[in-house]
């Protein structure tokens, strides 16, 4: 049922409860005040009696208290009403339907009990605590009517007071309706047979008295089915319910690809499927090294455990994990002889920099890592090594033991503690074993890319060496681009990992936390930074409207409206400062360039522009998530926004797609790769999608990602499984790769040295290799290739 048409039958029905509420509370009141107050026949006959049976007379005590309860429930109903109409007024019509639907913005994701109201009540919980206060009075009431009526008038008998009256009619009626009809008649006597005002008031009293029951019966009936609409019809989050409609896990097959979607994705319990063997994550929080290699030139020497000596100065040998690892490094050895030494461990993510030195990570390039050592040893002995937590290494897979000595070491026990994140959310499967790979190889790079809050690269760059010891955000995990580096949020990034992440992982809190922090830094004019802490870099236009974008996506995923509401004044902040910059054109003029690393940034660039077209597309949708009496015009402002730049884009003279819809060639000969695949993936314009990267010589997975949306959203399937095995399945099957991440970027000579030229001097081990914004695969085929 929709939320809004939920909300009026409940609004309608409460409306009705309110005004038999207002009936019950009319009706009962004189009567209980009439029974409270009134002296009646006592001072005519012998009054003792009939006071002391108000009082001490049990079944009519028990009928009292029936009238007393009925009046109170009559209260609830009328104040649950005005409560109800008031929300609606204060907050307008979609935030109650949505909080009658989901009121704690539970989702499949999040913990429940985590997520905080902002500003007014659970609407649902109001309904259901009233009602529970109802129940309790509807369930006492009869129970009285029954002992008073029934049962304990047939053990009992009481007396009956004679009165002298003209019907001749006892006053000892067990009824304490029939009780006050006959106090009125008896008044009604006792004053003058010929008042016919007085008669006709009387026996209006006594019809509202009879009558008072079974309008409190028929409010709780109305009461009862605003309860059962609330509780009975309450949905699922609606993009769940396109993968779990009543079993805990939904599949899908499309030529031969099988998909697995888990709801909730509780990261508590593992499905067990043909998967199982593509899953990189390891089983155990400590994993071991898998082989040992030669330093000389990397064959394998044994598998591990086995001999693994070092003798003499700067013996080394590498230690191979198989897959990309991260962690703290716990090691112990024994050394022999007389001699004095230090051992040292350096890191690498790919074969080609296993030697003395570590890969670069810190951003001084030219392999400023280095090693990091253990305390010296002196003579024969057992010794124990633990990295210190700032020298965690986010991510490795081939870590080198060298010793500095003239005596020897034998033995190492290497341990570097690692999550058991084996219990993913999403799983997929097809008849292609390299799809498989590399969906799991996103997968598990995302896993990678979730690190603690305390453990961001530290920033200004150390003059040697690495700490990753930097505050993140607040929570206790966040997103990041990279396991090795840059250990930072980078919203632009989260374009990507963040679909996919919800797709496998189910790790949304990461999200939730990074987009926070964004957020937390948001300048003055609305302005928020390219990074998030400790490097708080500014000046980005396209990653200021990517973290707009995240906030789509996450609440999107996670049906966390409460979020939204945290971020809704600080989100129009923010796109008042973005669409502040679209000049006479039409088009947005970039004046914040730094961007994903594309060789050229400003003016009315088209990437940027189709980056503004989907901001303001997705901000609609979250004013209408967010709806108030303002918001709904809102929406659609923004919707008319998106469709003006649409037009500007899309002008067959001053338009910038690379064809204008005249087939006029636009002036610059280049067809760049992110602009024309966000141009099919966001649909503002229908330009045909190119190959050549926008950064030349080299290939981007990050753009590369978006391109794959573009082709499935043009219904090109081939194509984009066709791009899949070019540009991913070359690194999956790397013998000097990961064999279980995606990489950032490489160059088209089949080179690791992306961007070596353009922004990381010429050092090629500074790339990394488990990158989130490369996972495009992994949603792109559960999405577009399953469905």
């Amino acid at each position: 049922m929709k939320d809004d048409v939920k909300l009026k039958l409940i609004l309608w029905l409460s409306g009705v409860q309110f005004l038999l509420s207002s009936l019950v509370l009319g009706m009962n009141t004189p009567a209980r005040v009439f029974v409270r107050l009134h002296n009646g026949p006592d001072v005519l006959v012998d009054g003792k009696y009939t006071q002391h049976r108000k009082y001490n007379d049990s079944p009519f005590v028990l009928h009292l208290w029936s009238i007393e309860i009925a009046c109170s429930s009559g209260i609830c109903g009328i104040l649950l009403f005005v409560v109800l109409l008031g929300f609606v007024c204060r907050y307008g019509w979609d935030r109650v339907a949505r909080k009658i639907r989901n009121p704690y913005g539970s989702n499949g994701v999040n913990n429940p009990l985590t997520i905080l109201t902002t500003h007014f009540m659970y609407v649902s919980s109001l309904i259901s605590g009233s009602f529970e206060i109802q129940r309790l009075l509807w369930g006492i009431n009869p129970m009285l009517v029954f002992l008073e009526d029934g049962l304990l008038p047939s053990a009992r008998h009481y007396q009956r007071l004679p009165l002298d009256q003209p019907a001749d009619k006892p006053l000892g009626s067990f009824s304490i309706e029939t009780y006050i009809c006959e106090i009125l008649e008896y008044s009604v006597s006792t004053t003058s047979r010929t008042d016919q005002a007085a008669i006709m008031l009387y026996a209006e009293r006594c019809t509202l008295a009879r009558a008072a029951r079974w309008v409190t019966l028929l409010s709780a009936l109305f009461f009862f089915c605003v309860w059962v609409l609330d509780t009975v019809t309450r949905p699922v989050h609606p993009y769940a319910v396109a993968r779990s409609e009543a079993c805990p896990m939904s599949n899908a097959s499309l030529s031969g690809f099988e998909a697995a979607i888990t709801l909730p994705p509780q990261i508590s319990r593992r499905i067990s499927g043909v998967w199982d063997d593509n899953i990189y994550a390891p089983s155990s929080r400590t994993v071991q090294p898998k082989s040992i290699l030669s330093l000389a030139n990397a064959s394998e020497i044994s598998s591990y455990p086995g001999p693994a000596t070092l003798a003499g100065n700067a013996s080394a040998l590498v230690f191979d994990f198989g897959l990309e690892v991260g962690g703290i490094i716990h090691l112990s050895y024994s050394t022999s002889g007389s001699g004095t030494g230090t051992l040292g461990l350096a890191f690498s993510e790919a074969k080609n920099w296993i030697g003395l030195y570590s890969d670069s990570s810190n951003g001084l390039f030219q392999r400023g890592d280095g090693a990091i050592y253990d305390a010296p040893f002196a003579g024969a002995g057992i010794h124990s090594y633990v990295v210190p937590d700032e020298k965690l290494r986010g991510g490795f897979r081939y870590l080198t033991v060298l010793l500095l000595t003239n005596s020897t070491s034998s033995g190492p026990s290497i341990n570097p503690t690692w999550s058991n994140l084996r219990a993913y959310n999403g799983y997929f499967h097809c008849n292609d074993e390299e799809l498989n790979r590399i969906w799991y190889a996103g997968a598990y790079t995302l896993q990678t890319n979730a690190v603690p809050v305390n453990t961001g690269r530290a920033w200004p760059a150390l003059s040697y060496g690495w700490a990753n010891n930097g505050s993140l955000a607040n929570g206790s995990t966040v997103i990041v681009d990279g396991a090795k580096r840059d250990r930072a949020v980078w919203p632009g990034d989260m374009g990507v990992a963040v679909p996919a992440a919800f797709v496998s992982t189910g790790d949304l809190e990461s999200v939730k936390n990074a987009l926070e922090v964004m957020y937390d830094y948001q300048e003055a004019d609305g302005a928020i930074p390219e990074a998030g802490p400790p490097l708080l870099q500014k000046g980005s236009d396209t990653y200021h409207m990517w973290t707009m974008i995240g906030t789509y996506n996450y609440v999107l995923y996670s049906g966390d409206l409460d979020f939204l509401e945290v971020v809704w004044e600080r989100y129009l902040k923010a796109m008042d400062y973005v669409y502040g910059k679209v000049d006479d054109s039409g088009l947005l003029n970039v004046t914040g360039i730094r961007d994903w690393a594309r060789w050229q940034q400003g003016w009315n660039n088209t990437e940027a522009n189709m980056i503004l077209y989907h901001t303001l597309v997705t901000g609609a949708t979250l004013a209408d998530w967010q709806s108030n009496t303002t918001n709904s015009s809102l929406s659609t402002a923004y919707l008319s926004r998106a469709a003006s730049l649409r037009t500007a884009i899309k002008h067959p003279t001053r338009g910038i797609l690379p064809f204008s819809s005249t087939g006029q060639r636009y002036l610059t000969p280049l067809h760049p790769q992110d602009a024309n695949s966000l141009s099919l993936y966001l649909r503002p314009g229908r330009p045909s999608a190119p190959k050549p990267p926008s950064s030349p010589g080299n290939i981007s997975p990050f753009i590369s990602s978006l391109e794959l949306h573009g082709h499935l959203a043009a219904h090109q399937p081939q194509l984009a499984l066709d791009l899949i095995r070019r540009s991913w399945g070359w690194y999956a099957s790397h013998p000097n790769g990961t064999g279980s991440t995606v990489i950032e970027g490489y160059l088209t000579n089949g080179s690791f040295s992306y961007r070596s030229s353009r922004g990381y001097g010429y050092d090629a081990s500074y790339v990394s290799h488990a990158h989130g914004w490369s996972a495009g695969p992994t949603s792109a085929l559960t999405e577009g290739i399953v469905g």
